[in-house]
């Protein structure tokens, strides 16, 4: 094989034809070879060696094995630095074949989770980020997704928080308000079994992927982990709405058009509603070339006719109801002059109309007037129509204030309606004494626009990308039930307290503008942890000394790779290693599966769960026992 490899390497460079600056063109040489052209056969006869291997004697005539020679030459032996075995034809291989061509590789779309930490201060600098990056075959995705235990259930509302503590759960319902804490993933898989089906609006900001976030998120994916990382979290958020739901999808210039391809995918294309332009910024950023002034908020429906027919609409502004006049007295009220024409030719809405000047008109070429010759008479009689203060201008018809249901949203959501990024950082303020501790807040005037428009009183929202919490406050001053899931820990600190004031009657955001004076409740909980417990633990050892005590725990109490061999762990050899090798040793031994207590894993008598968590996991999950 090596010899035949460097006498057809010599040949083709010394030839010259196929060769340049001391390189082959390969590319020249495969289509050379499906082209049979004389020049490569010449240089393939006039060696004995290569003659034998490529060549074939048929009663004295020589036949060019061409597939052969193919195969030879496309292999990564030959030539590797090559780009391109074919001009058109690139692939990814296994040993020497394409994978389209080997039976034995399965291609699946790989599971990235990420545990990402953080925490509540500006000051803190951005922590590494645990990254479980593993290939895990069918059997145990499944494992991984399988339904979780939760535990330190919690009851809140007014009389709850006016005595500073937690009431019991007594019990579940289909409708409390839910906060949940761990991994958004795991908690949409576990809200399976209860809600599929069952959510009408999920509202995401999720991370932005900038690398510039002052808030403790890990916001540095590279382009595809970031997509991998939606993607895993969409599909299942696609089977917890209703089959009329909807999902808005909050994020900037960096990955709104990426994800709006994405999500093309897994909602369908024609399931797309709109791409909103939030103005966040009233001025502009002098300090960079072009200043960004806006974000985007992805819209899609599992069923957009009923959405078009069944949104509902928005109040009219202040500027809008002053487009309402009243110059002529009418006892109606204010009205204001819409357009009398339509579009298109319709011979019985074709005919003239004589205005009180005496000027008679007829409908602008490529149109027609909006209604017939009687619905125009109609029109007339009840004092509708409209020809301008003299008389003499374009047939118009009233349209009455009283009349306006609201208007159709549209794309364009200016600041002075739904507010900015400044008006968001002032509700936090205002929240928590003044400290600013949340960077991508949103204003509450955005998600109640949101919300008015795609639900309505007591339906399900979710958001599985909490943050702040500003999403579940305003469903619950909407009177809306919603569901919130944030894996920080700062999850009691910000949404728990925030949502607290919210039910003790706080009256920051659009409390005013919902009458809102208080009440309500929320049931706490948070999944159940195992691995990931050792995980942080590992994370945040200080010496060796307490790795070896935690690692001793795990080889007693926690779930492993089944790969790893434990009598090949020796103590000697580990302690040498620098801490943070020490540490990544420790984290690979962890089964990624494990991170948190499978349902079906309650058994375990290495597990403790609380007889009352217990109960209540099992009447969640909709178990009898």
């Amino acid at each position: 094989m090596d010899n035949l490899l460097k006498e057809l390497t010599d040949l083709l460079l010394s030839d010259g034809e196929f060769a340049s600056d001391g390189s082959i063109l390969k590319n020249k040489l495969i289509e050379a070879v499906f082209a049979s052209e004389v020049s490569i056969l010449k240089i393939l006869l006039n060696s004995e060696t290569l003659k034998s291997h490529f060549f074939v004697e048929v009663e004295g005539t020589l036949i060019f094995d061409k597939i052969k020679f193919q195969e030879f030459v496309t292999n990564k032996e030959f030539l590797p630095d090559s780009f391109t075995a074919f001009e058109n034809r690139i692939g990814l291989t296994a040993g020497d074949s394409y994978l389209s061509q080997a039976n034995e590789v399965v291609l699946s779309w790989p599971y990235k989770d990420c545990i990402l930490e953080g925490g509540m201060l500006k000051t803190e600098q951005k922590r590494e980020e645990i990254f479980w990056n593993t290939n895990l075959s069918p059997e145990n995705i499944t494992r991984l997704f399988e339904p979780k235990a939760l535990i330190g259930w919690e009851y809140w509302d007014k009389d709850a928080i006016s005595k500073g503590k937690a009431m019991p759960v007594e019990r579940l319902c289909l409708n409390d308000n839910l906060l949940i804490k761990g991994n958004n993933l795991l908690a949409l898989y576990s809200l399976k079994t209860r809600y599929a089906g069952r959510i009408k609006l999920i509202y995401i900001d999720p991370p932005y992927n900038t690398g510039s976030d002052t808030f403790k998120y890990n916001d540095r994916f590279n382009h595809s982990a970031w997509l991998t990382f939606m993607r895993n979290r969409l599909e299942i958020a696609k089977e917890l709405l209703s089959p009329t739901g909807t999902i808005f999808v909050n994020l900037d210039d960096n990955e709104a058009h990426y994800c709006k391809v994405l999500m093309d995918e897994i909602f369908g294309r024609q399931n797309f509603i709109a791409n909103i332009i939030w103005q966040k910024r009233y001025s502009p950023d002098s300090r960079i070339g072009i200043s960004d002034a806006h974000e985007h908020i992805l819209c899609y429906s599992l069923d957009p006719g009923h959405f078009g027919e069944n949104r509902n609409l928005l109040e009219l502004t202040e500027n809008q109801t002053k487009q309402f006049k009243n110059s002529d007295n009418d006892p109606r009220g204010p009205w204001k002059a819409n357009d009398f024409t339509a579009a298109g030719y319709r011979p019985n809405q074709m005919y003239e109309i004589t205005l009180p000047s005496g000027r008679v008109v007829v409908p602008p070429q490529g149109r027609c007037w909006r209604v017939t010759k009687a619905g125009f008479e109609a029109f007339k009689a009840d004092n509708k129509m409209y020809y301008g203060p003299k008389g003499d201008g374009v047939p118009a018809v009233k349209r009455f204030l009283t009349e306006m249901e609201g208007m159709v949203p549209w794309t364009w959501w200016p600041h002075n309606e739904v507010g900015h990024s400044q008006e968001a950082k002032n509700e936090s303020q205002a929240l928590f004494d003044g400290e600013y501790v949340f960077d991508t807040a949103k204003p509450e005037r955005l998600i109640q626009r949101i919300i008015h428009i795609a639900t309505n009183p007591g339906e399900i929202v979710l958001d599985f990308f909490s943050g702040s919490g500003t999403t579940a406050a305003v469903a619950q001053k909407m009177k809306r039930t919603w569901i919130a899931v944030e894996q920080l820990d700062y999850v009691v600190d910000l949404p728990g307290e925030r949502l607290k004031k919210v039910i003790a009657g706080e009256q920051g955001g659009i409390s005013k503008s919902e009458n809102w004076t208080g009440g309500g409740s929320f049931v706490f909980a948070k999944l159940a942890q195992h691995n990931d417990l050792f995980a942080k633990r590992v994370t945040t050892a200080k010496d060796s000394k307490e790795l070896l005590e935690i690692w001793s725990e795990m080889q007693a109490t926690g779930y492993l790779r089944y790969d790893i061999q434990l009598n090949e762990f020796v103590t000697e050899e580990f302690l040498p290693l620098p801490l943070a090798e020490q540490k990544q040793i420790l984290l690979d031994t962890l089964d990624a599966n494990h991170l948190y207590v499978n349902l079906n894993s309650l058994g375990d008598q290495t597990l403790t769960i609380d007889e009352n968590d217990l109960k209540l996991t099992l009447e969640f999950y909709g178990i009898t026992e």
